[in-house]
């Protein structure tokens, strides 16, 4: 890999890693008998925290990725087994990370290098979302060294870069 100088680098405003989480992804496999947001709405209901979603759509058929905590997976289960999402094709990955990179106004350029080095090194990209304040890809939880050490090579961090695991994790009381 040709690494690149200091110069070179692209500058960012940081990268984070989130706790271990659990991706899901749901597809319809026939006719809509049920909304995303009657889910979304069940999910709510039972205080599950979503701190990844995002949808695509090719030839018609509407996928929506998201994650949760790996702890609330179970109470995840149970919604999903309500006859009412019984058409779903529902794939999962247990063990995911978010990777946050935070692209301080770089995104077009950096996007690419980012799928280029998941590519290379062949880290599962399960899924991305892009906005103009972040870019986050979900891959395996045991790699999110592996891949910041790779993001190294073509990123500069600013030189106050917080640790990239958050030190502690809130989690909202059951009512």
């Amino acid at each position: 890999m040709n690494l690149l100088t200091h110069i070179d680098k692209i500058h960012i405003g940081g990268i984070k890693f989130s706790e271990k989480l659990t991706h899901i992804s749901v597809q319809q496999s026939s006719a809509p008998v049920f909304s995303m947001s009657e889910l979304l709405h069940q999910v709510a209901e039972k205080n599950i925290n979503i701190p990844f979603l995002c949808a695509s759509a090719t030839k018609q058929v509407p996928t929506t990725s998201f994650c949760v905590d790996s702890s609330d997976f179970s109470q995840l289960q149970q919604i999903l087994s309500q006859s009412i999402f019984e058409d779903l094709d529902t794939k999962v990955v247990p063990e995911v990370g978010l990777c946050t990179v935070f692209p301080h106004r770089n995104s077009l350029g950096l996007l690419g290098k980012i799928i280029h080095i998941f590519g290379e090194f062949t880290f599962p990209l399960y899924s991305f979302s892009t906005s103009i304040s972040a870019l986050a890809f979900t891959t395996d939880f045991c790699l999110l060294d592996n891949v910041a050490e790779k993001l190294e090579t073509i990123v500069e961090l600013p030189r106050n870069h917080a640790p990239f695991r958050q030190e502690f994790q809130l989690k909202q009381p059951q009512l």
